[in-house]
């Protein structure tokens, strides 16, 4: 390996046989003019992406670090292990069911962080594929900003994980804690953003594909307010006596999503878990009344406009959903 490597790709991979393949090419694929390392983990997968994996190492052994578990080790747990064998001074980041279709995306944005030293990362748009349906859609309209800082990151994640690159190391070793998360991502961001603000371009360079097996995108509504729930507590903790500020924005975050599963948990009826929550509630924000908490957790009603408002723009995203299924899905030029 070459050892002044200017960018590694952080792949990882388990039961990805059908989707692998592209993963890997569209790195492969991509022209740079500087070294830059695939770094696969693959965590024992029952499938025959290992295999597929070994094939695409043989044939670019300068290029493909792979490392295949010789136990299903979990998402965090090979995270962490493919992520301590990365060398660059840029990290990307392609999921083994995801592709990239710019085969200048990396030079896109190393060239940028090169030459704007203030930002801790840079990301761009994706084209959302449902593979289930065929369908698509594109993520960061036009409201998203151009420059996000680390109470951005932390408000509303905007980042997916197949456009981003970072420079690595910015915080140092991964913390203790790392291996206690439900996502890596959110928290690696905030991590990142907190030593530089993050870098918004417009451009689709990257496909995010969602289908039945992924861990968020078809998480229900309750386990993706609890992963985020998680998260946060993670690095509140980590903040507390660190960053006052970066601290009460994810409290303030946290509790935010507590309320949400408290409304949750109140419409089926599950008193145990919202008495629970509550109690989650109170702990990070020791100040609170009872009062105050059921303020918060009362469910109100959107005016008429702003409800037949709503009702339009869904009808409008489902009418898109179907057109879209008849574009063709693109491939990295």
């Amino acid at each position: 390996m070459n050892a002044k490597v200017k960018v590694s790709v952080l792949m990882l991979t388990y039961n990805h046989e059908k989707y692998v393949a592209d993963a890997i090419e569209s790195v492969i694929k991509q022209q740079t003019d500087f070294p830059f390392e695939l770094v696969i983990g693959e965590d024992r997968s029952t499938d025959s992406t290992a295999d597929i994996c070994r094939e695409y190492q043989k044939k670019y052994p300068k290029i493909i670090k792979l490392t295949t578990n010789e136990e299903n080790l979990g998402l965090q747990e090979n995270f962490i292990r493919s992520y301590n064998r990365c060398s660059g001074e840029y990290m990307a980041i392609c999921e083994g069911d995801d592709f990239w279709i710019n085969k200048y995306k990396l030079q896109i944005q190393a060239d940028f962080l090169d030459q704007h030293k203030e930002y801790s990362a840079c990301f761009h748009r994706a084209l959302n594929y449902y593979q289930e349906d065929g369908s698509k859609s594109i993520g960061n309209g036009g409201y998203q900003k151009k420059v996000n800082t680390v109470f951005d990151i932390i408000n509303s994640n905007p980042i997916t994980n197949v456009t981003v690159m970072f420079r690595l190391g910015l915080f140092g070793e991964l913390p203790s804690w790392f291996s206690k998360v439900t996502s890596y991502d959110f928290a690696i961001h905030v991590l990142n953003a907190e030593h530089g603000d993050v870098y918004f371009m417009n451009k689709v360079m990257a496909v995010y594909r969602q289908h039945k097996e992924s861990i968020w995108s078809m998480a229900t509504c309750e386990k993706q307010i609890l992963i985020s729930v998680i998260n946060r507590q993670l690095l509140i903790d980590h903040y507390k006596d660190k960053n006052k500020a970066i601290c009460d924005k994810l409290t303030e975050t946290y509790t935010n999503g507590c309320i949400r599963l408290v409304q949750y948990y109140q419409s089926i009826g599950n008193k145990d878990k919202v008495a629970e929550t509550e109690q989650l509630i109170f702990k990070a924000n020791p100040s609170f009344t009872i009062e105050q908490v059921k303020k918060m957790e009362i469910i109100r009603k959107l005016p008429l406009k702003k409800e037949i408002s709503k009702r339009i723009f869904r009808l409008v995203k489902v009418i898109r959903r179907e057109v879209s299924k008849l574009i063709p899905l693109p491939k990295i030029r």
